[in-house]
């Protein structure tokens, strides 16, 4: 698989990514640059997995974040409808769940292993970003 310059095989792609190698910079970096929030900016931490696997509970975390009213079934039901991209999903390569299929139990171990390094001490890190609490919502 070829990424941007990098050349190999996924399994040196993950090497690779887990050791800070990426052409943007290190993944580990921006993340705890992000997490540190320096400047104080109120900010909403949403995964990808709460805007796809459990939309409508995305939906309403949003709302409450912006301080609006809580919103009726009607206008959850409202905002799903407008933001449901079929072709966009129809073309979607990443799908929820995705990773713990296409890496090995040894590589999940090892990514798990980083980020609970990477990010301790910082709130609302999942203990396993494989574990099927974390793409459910049980953290």
């Amino acid at each position: 698989a070829k990424m941007f310059e990098f050349e190999g095989s996924f399994s040196d792609c993950c090497d690779y990514f887990l050791a800070g190698g990426l052409e943007n910079g290190c993944y580990w970096e921006f993340n705890r640059e992000f997490l540190d929030n320096k400047d104080g900016h109120t900010m909403l931490h949403i995964n990808y997995e709460e805007l796809t696997l459990r939309k409508r509970d995305g939906i309403r975390k949003i709302n409450e974040f912006l301080g609006y009213p809580a919103m009726t079934e009607e206008q959850v039901d409202a905002v799903v409808k407008g933001t449901t991209l079929v072709k966009l999903r129809k073309n979607q390569v990443g799908k929820p769940g995705k990773a713990r299929e296409m890496l090995t139990p040894e590589q999940r171990e090892r990514f798990d292993v980083k980020c609970r390094k990477e990010f301790d001490g910082y709130e609302g890190i999942p203990e396993s970003y494989f574990s099927e609490s974390a793409y459910m919502g049980q953290n």
